[in-house]
């Protein structure tokens, strides 16, 4: 593929071949110029992300992956230091829209200009889209029964737990602790919580058990799902999933896994689209990596969650009798999605009482 597009005098182009992007610019002026030089480099990163943004205008989702690594490849080859300037300099006299995908691609590079998290409400925060696919608003623990607390370690924030390291993660390990090791905060993304809890319960709790593979490649990791999904994931996109999910605990190793697992659920509502109800922001899942995050805390419907994590393969609806006899799942309500564990309910950290009427979903 090839683009081109003429900024200052210049034809910049970019060449991309199966593995390798060759960068530059054919100068009109004299090609030893330093600002020259970044001008060439300018007009390259510059022509890019205006493909990427077209691209993720029309949901063409390949062409959005395969430009998203053309960029990282750039990015690599020219530094964290150029490629810092080159943004900057793009910033400059940029339009809103054009600053709002600048910010949503490279977060870690507006670290001045970004607001704080707004602090969590003084009640626990929870509903999702459930059975109904509902609105992610605040539901009342309170109309879930009574829950028991299951650790007496210190509960931190999950945001600072995204170093996954794939080569040195431990295959084949049950959670310790399902319940308290990580729990959903008081964003809306229940179903993504319950599911990925029930996925780490029944086939481990590293991303490598739930997924088919994951390997680290400089910045990047790639996934492939159970289900065959391939999909690509930088450093930057897991550590602002991390600080989007608000997730809680006592087991660092757990917050960090879960919040891989997240992140790859949202790369892949990215590419796909996720359909929600009105009034969400389902609909802007394709716009970019945060909007897509967004997507996942404001209501799923009933095991989106499941599919996001490649899993369509590995559940199907279940009974009462099934979480009676041990099988695990997840647990809808019209309002809240639980993971099930040993026929209790997840809530919150805390181990609940059985499920009542919902809707049931189990794993095998």
């Amino acid at each position: 593929m090839q683009w081109a597009q003429q900024i200052s005098g210049q034809t910049a182009r970019v060449y991309f071949s199966d593995r390798t992007a060759a960068f530059g610019a054919e100068n009109t002026q004299d090609k030893t110029d330093g600002v020259h030089s970044l001008d060439a480099d300018k007009a390259v990163v510059s022509t890019l992300l205006k493909a990427l943004e077209e691209a993720q205008k029309t949901s063409k989702s390949q062409t959005v992956q395969d430009l998203r690594d053309k960029l990282n490849e750039v990015r690599k080859k020219l530094g964290e230091e150029k490629f810092k300037a080159i943004i900057e300099a793009l910033k400059k006299d940029a339009s809103d829209s054009w600053l709002a995908f600048l910010k949503a691609l490279f977060p870690e590079l507006f670290a001045d200009d970004e607001s704080p998290s707004p602090p969590a409400p003084p009640d626990i925060g929870g509903g999702g889209g459930g059975g109904g696919g509902g609105g992610g608003g605040r539901v009342n623990p309170e109309n879930f029964g009574p829950s028991e607390s299951m650790s007496n370690k210190p509960i931190t924030e999950g945001a600072k737990h995204h170093d996954y390291q794939p080569d040195k993660s431990v295959r084949g390990k049950k959670p310790d602790n399902i319940w308290s090791g990580f729990s959903q905060g008081f964003e809306g993304n229940c179903t993504t919580v319950s599911s990925i809890k029930a996925a780490m319960q029944h086939f481990g709790q590293d991303p490598k058990d739930v997924f088919k593979n994951v390997e680290l490649k400089g910045n990047t990791y790639e996934v492939e799902m159970r289900d065959g999904f391939k999909l690509k994931l930088t450093k930057d996109e897991l550590r602002m999933a991390a600080r989007e999910a608000r997730f809680k605990g006592d087991d660092p190793t757990l917050m960090t896994n879960a919040n891989f697992m997240y992140a790859a659920s949202a790369k892949r509502a990215q590419m796909e689209g996720n359909s929600g109800s009105p009034g969400e922001n389902d609909r802007n899942a394709t716009r970019s990596f945060k909007d897509a995050l967004i997507s996942l805390n404001d209501g799923e419907h009933s095991r989106e969650g499941l599919h996001r994590l490649g899993l369509k393969d590995h559940y199907r609806p279940g009974f009462q009798s099934d979480f009676a006899r041990g099988m695990v799942g997840t647990y809808e309500t019209n309002a809240h999605s639980m993971a099930v564990i040993g026929n209790r309910k997840e809530l919150w950290g805390g181990r609940g009482g059985a499920p009542g009427p919902g809707i049931y979903t189990v794993l095998f």
